[in-house]
This record gives structure tokens, C-alpha cells and sequence, in this order.
């Protein structure tokens, strides 16, 4: 009976693997998801196993989670001739971040990435244990077998999905990292906010001037050339009404890196 059982729970885990009709092609992949209700199986290993995988997909979806929360948005302006990019960000609440909360946001998110992904590696390692303890649970394998073979697909789909969202605050950092390079020191300098803006600006923004080697803002530059002053004007005061608009969310002291510098910044990209 308990031979019997293992093949089944074997097949149960592990799937079939023979398949004499050409693969399908290849569908969008659907969300991983995972509903096991907390019981226990009474098997310490397997029981084990399974508080593992609910931490770790809780992990993984919050993770997803912080794409949400944040992000990067501007605009480009011409004054007296000139044009400057204005970068900030944004929370889920539209919001204005400070710079100092954006630094820390960008690094512990990479590094967090990083960290989730080592621990779905090791947590790998239980998924074996797990599976030859399976038999050990008479019929209620069966039930169990689901969830043990859904922890394998969870940690594999899991790290790609962290992965692709790491890359992405890893770009998003490159990017504010790339901001702060030649922004000006400061915006009141260039005599065109007033003082509600300037606070907003020293805190919450970078303002750099856009050169003709800045190709990046070629399109823009030239969509701002070919306008009028009366539309040029219009634009700008479009924008600072939008500005004007905006709140500073609160800042956590605990969470903000306004002097963290771009060596430390670059070791916690490249990790």
C-alpha cells in the first residue's frame, strides 16, 4: 500500500513528463497563487515546508506590490531660452517623495530583491525533504501532494517575478541616480519659482538644464521649439498649477537617505 502511494504521490509532485503530441505553443503565463487555508498535515517536515512557501509568495507579492507605490514623473520647461528637465516621484497617494525617502526606497528595494531571491534558493532545498515525507501521510497525501508540488512552481515562478521587478527599480535608480548628476545646486538661482515651489524643489526634485548632447530630450526640445511663447507660456503655467498641487508626504526619518552617496548608491545597484 505505502509503495502504491508513493507512485502516486511521485506523479502528483512531479507531473508527466512524456507528452507524444507537440507542446502547445506557449501562452501568457498566469499569476501564481496559492490558497492553502493554514492546515496542518500533522508531518513536521512537510508542515514546515508549507509555512515556508506562504512566507515566501507573501514576500513575493509584496515585493510585486512596491512597483505600485511609487512613480517617476516631470516635465520638461523653457525658461529664457533654455530648457530643464523637472524629475520627482510620486506615491500611490500622488504624493510627492522626498528625495531623501526616494534614496532609500531605490536601495532597499534592490536590496530587499536580492535578499528574497536568496531565500527562495535555500528554500528550494526543503522542497525534496518535503516530497519523501509525503507518503508518511497515508491518504491525506493526496490533499497535501498539491500544495507541495505548487511550493516547486512558487519558488521557480517566483524568482523570475522578482528578478523582473528588481530589474526594474534597478533601472528606476539608474534614472534618479542619472537626475541627480548635473542637477542645479540651486533652482533659486535660475529666478522663475516662487517660494511654495522652491520648497517643493529642494526637497522632493531634481532640475537640471538639458544640453544638446542630451538625446534622450531631443523629441521634447524640438515639440518646445516649434511653440509659440503664448503656448510656451500656457505650458508653463499648466505645469506649476499642477505643481502647486501636489503634497509632500510625510518622511520617516528612519527612511531616508538624503546623504547617501553615488558609490554607495552604484554597490547596492550592482549587487
Amino acid at each position: 500500500m505505502k509503495k502504491i502511494l508513493w507512485l502516486a504521490v511521485a506523479m502528483l509532485t512531479l507531473g508527466t513528463t512524456l507528452n507524444a503530441t507537440p507542446a502547445p505553443k506557449e501562452k501568457k503565463k498566469k499569476e501564481i497563487k496559492w490558497d492553502w487555508d493554514g492546515t496542518r498535515s500533522g508531518n513536521a517536515t512537510i508542515d514546515n515546508y508549507l509555512v515556508t512557501i506562504d512566507k515566501t509568495y507573501k514576500e513575493i507579492q509584496q515585493y510585486k506590490e512596491t512597483m505600485d507605490n511609487y512613480r517617476m514623473a516631470g516635465d520638461t520647461i523653457s525658461i529664457n531660452g533654455k530648457y530643464y528637465a523637472v524629475a520627482y516621484m510620486l506615491n500611490a497617494q500622488n504624493e510627492m517623495v522626498t528625495r531623501g525617502q526616494v534614496n532609500w526606497q531605490c536601495a532597499n528595494a534592490v536590496a530587499d530583491g536580492l535578499n528574497i531571491v536568496l531565500d527562495i534558493t535555500n528554500a528550494q532545498l526543503l522542497t525534496a525533504d518535503a516530497v519523501l515525507e509525503l507518503p508518511e501521510l497515508g491518504l491525506k497525501a493526496f490533499s497535501f501532494g498539491k500544495y507541495v508540488k505548487g511550493g516547486a512552481v512558487i519558488f521557480t515562478q517566483g524568482i523570475k517575478e522578482i528578478k523582473a521587478v528588481r530589474g526594474q527599480w534597478v533601472a528606476n535608480s539608474k534614472k534618479w541616480k542619472a537626475l541627480k548628476n548635473g542637477a542645479i545646486e540651486d533652482p533659486a538661482s535660475l529666478n522663475y519659482f516662487d517660494e511654495a515651489a522652491l520648497k517643493k524643489l529642494n526637497k522632493c526634485c531634481y532640475i537640471k538644464e538639458i544640453l544638446p548632447e542630451d538625446e534622450a530630450y531631443t523629441a521634447i526640445v524640438e515639440q518646445k521649439q516649434a511653440k509659440s511663447e503664448d503656448e510656451l507660456k500656457a505650458e508653463a503655467e499648466a505645469f506649476a498649477q499642477q505643481f502647486a498641487q501636489y503634497n509632500v508626504a510625510p518622511e520617516d526619518a528612519s527612511k531616508s537617505l538624503d546623504d547617501i552617496s553615488d558609490d554607495e548608491l552604484e554597490k547596492e545597484l550592482a549587487a
